[in-house]
């Protein structure tokens, strides 16, 4: 089963006015791993789309959706997949690629049909695309690995690129991931 959810784009004057409540409602994406599902959000902010899917040992299809006006859904668009839950797979363009826990595969425009199965829990981007590029998958060890902070400031950690130029090419999409070490958190100044 596949869910899809639109947002539309908010003007800057607009969202000026927005309480706690109407940014949430507007900008927060929640529910993305449903069990048995693919649920995606498709937004007008580029035309990105943010989604999960959960195929919880049995074969989820995602091919085409309303949204998109194409016969398949990656008829012009890039996806990155990241695997966030135990091993699973994922199958397209007559290929398939078993993915670890944070493994991330790249499918380029025109790789038809995608289909998860597996344990895993699959966290979906995807952005229009321009030309086909070839379909990469990068192993947390083939990640470029960036380290940042300091443990007495309790921010350290690690940014892994996937879908990144100094790691691959692709159209528009850039995709990585930041890990805090023990006793790190997640800070920003100011907060």
């Amino acid at each position: 089963m596949t869910h899809v959810e639109t947002r539309h784009a908010i003007h800057p004057d607009h969202a000026r006015a927005m309480d706690t409540a109407t940014l949430r409602r507007h900008f927060l994406v929640e529910g993305l791993f449903a069990a048995g599902e693919i649920r995606l959000t498709y937004t007008h902010y580029d035309r990105f789309v943010v989604g999960g899917a959960v195929p919880e040992g049995a074969a989820l299809v995602l091919d085409q959706i309303a949204e998109t006006r194409t016969p398949s859904f990656l008829d012009r668009r890039e996806m990155g997949i990241v695997n966030i839950g135990a091993p699973g797979r994922v199958e397209a363009a007559g290929q398939g690629w078993d993915m670890g826990t944070g493994d991330v595969l790249y499918l380029g425009m025109g790789a038809g049909a995608v289909t998860f199965s597996g344990q895993g829990r699959f966290y979906i981007t995807s952005a229009p695309a321009h030309r086909a590029l070839p379909h990469r998958l990068v192993t947390v060890e083939e990640a470029k690995k960036v380290e940042m902070g300091a443990v007495e400031t309790s921010n350290k950690r690690t940014i892994k690129q996937f879908i990144h130029p100094l790691v691959m090419e692709s159209c528009q999409l850039v995709l990585g991931y930041t890990t805090l070490e023990d006793g790190s958190v997640w800070n920003t100044i100011p907060s």
